[in-house]
């Protein structure tokens, strides 16, 4: 049996890493936490240690009641009240993580799913001329799944480090890491956070 051949990932010193939504939220809120968000920790903290000024943060940031949401997110905070801001939930990045945020100015705070809804944001991409980015963080078939397909549409190549995200339904989890770099192989890729740091300048 031979070796799998190594994919060559689309990693220059201009690419970037976006830590999506590794908040307090998700991991101790009664209603949205889940206990799987901390087995990711090691992985996320490896690569923002070792590529620091590359590295930027999102926070999903949830409304204050289901009556000051608007449209469909509204039925969302009228099914989870609990995770709404007037309820005490908590939007801080992990503890465990928040050492390795050295500049505010790289944390980006949305109220979607895609990290692209802050326009600051994408204006930072572009300045940094950032050409593929590197998605780690959770849920990958929710706020990551969405950040993944806005930045395709915004011609940036993806890579997802399969260590370094997760989600409270890990058939979702498995399912996107199956179908997503299937089906637009040329432009979303799959690696571990060991591989992405051997192949990234």
């Amino acid at each position: 049996m031979t070796d799998k051949p190594r994919v060559k990932l689309p990693l220059t010193a201009c690419s970037q890493h976006i830590v999506v939504d590794m908040q307090e939220i998700f991991a101790s809120n009664p209603q949205w936490g889940f206990a799987g968000i901390h087995a990711i920790v090691p992985a996320i903290s490896k690569l923002a240690a070792a590529k620091p000024k590359q590295t930027l943060w999102t926070r999903f940031i949830s409304a204050h009641s289901a009556e000051v949401a608007e449209g469909s997110w509204a039925a969302l905070y009228r099914l989870w009240p609990g995770a709404t801001l007037s309820a005490g939930a908590q939007m801080d990045i992990l503890p465990s993580l928040l050492p390795l945020v050295t500049d505010k100015s790289c944390v980006f705070d949305k109220p979607t799913y895609s990290s692209f809804h802050n326009p600051a944001l994408p204006a930072e991409l572009k300045r940094r001329q950032a050409d593929t980015l590197v998605l780690s963080g959770i849920e990958t078939d929710v706020c990551v799944l969405a950040t993944l397909m806005e930045a395709v549409d915004r011609g940036y190549f993806v890579v997802l480090p399969i260590d370094a995200i997760t989600s409270s339904d890990l058939d979702g989890h498995r399912h996107i890491l199956d179908v997503i770099p299937r089906r637009l192989k040329s432009q979303v890729f799959c690696a571990t956070v060991d591989e992405i740091l051997e192949q990234w300048p």
